[in-house]
């Protein structure tokens, strides 16, 4: 099970890639769109707080990138499934054997996926407001709330897998995983202001990394290192 969950990791990590790639594709208008300081359309979906901010996507001369947007909404009904399971995947092995921390990242993992659903309903309404031409400002704190909460579960799973590979000895696979839930704190406390978060969002990608670079490294690893390195881990949480 633990090296099935371990190459499952690998698997869904090519799976994640493409997802990204596929979301991060520029839209129509999206070099002339005021993003409100954001490097995405949909960050600064996300992150607005008053109709003001959701200008970009509004009236019909917006139309063709907020049809842009749907799309990404569209595709993003299955992204968390990708990231959020490979993290589940990797911390399910390592929770299996014997790095109790990792039953916390499992968790937080599965979080993220119920968080970032609840995130894109409430978007998808946003959308079809504008489409229709209604005021959706009165969503705009659902929409804050739920996405804080699919970030601020990524920082803890994050800020546990740096754990982990701290107390298993593996201390540089440590690093992007504490930068990435520093960066996210860091851009709570901003407000989400768009350098931080722009800042923090680049942290990401080797953070993400981390999972199948460390899944490798424990498929490769001799049976009794492997074990001592998590009974280490499994010591530090108690």
């Amino acid at each position: 099970m633990v090296r099935i969950a371990l190459f499952l990791t690998i698997a869904l990590t090519v799976v994640t890639l493409g997802f990204a790639g596929l979301m991060g594709q520029p839209g129509p208008m999206q070099a002339e769109a005021d993003l409100n300081g954001f490097q995405r359309p949909l960050f600064a979906l996300y992150f607005a707080t008053s109709i003001e901010g959701l200008a970009f996507i509004a009236g019909s001369e917006n139309a063709p990138l907020r049809e842009h947007l749907m799309h990404l909404q569209a595709l993003d009904r299955w992204f968390p499934l990708a990231y959020g399971g490979m993290a589940i995947a990797f911390f399910f092995a390592l929770g299996m054997r014997g790095a109790k921390l990792a039953w916390l990242g499992l968790a937080l993992a599965a979080a993220t996926i119920g968080a970032d659903w609840a995130e894109n309903e409430v978007a998808n309404r946003i959308l079809a407001d504008l489409d229709a031409g209604a005021d959706p400002t009165e969503r705009l704190d659902a929409m804050w709330g739920h996405t804080w909460i699919k970030w601020g579960a990524i920082a803890g799973y994050a800020a546990v897998l740096a754990m982990i590979m701290a107390l298993a000895r593996r201390r540089l696979l440590a690093v992007f995983p504490a930068l990435a839930a520093f960066g996210v704190g860091a851009s709570y406390f901003s407000s989400a202001d768009p350098a931080v978060f722009n800042w923090a969002n680049q942290l990401l990608v080797p953070f993400m990394l981390t999972f199948p670079v460390a899944a490798v490294m424990y498929l490769r690893a001799k049976d009794e290192s492997a074990e001592g390195d998590d009974e280490s881990a499994g010591q530090g949480e108690a």
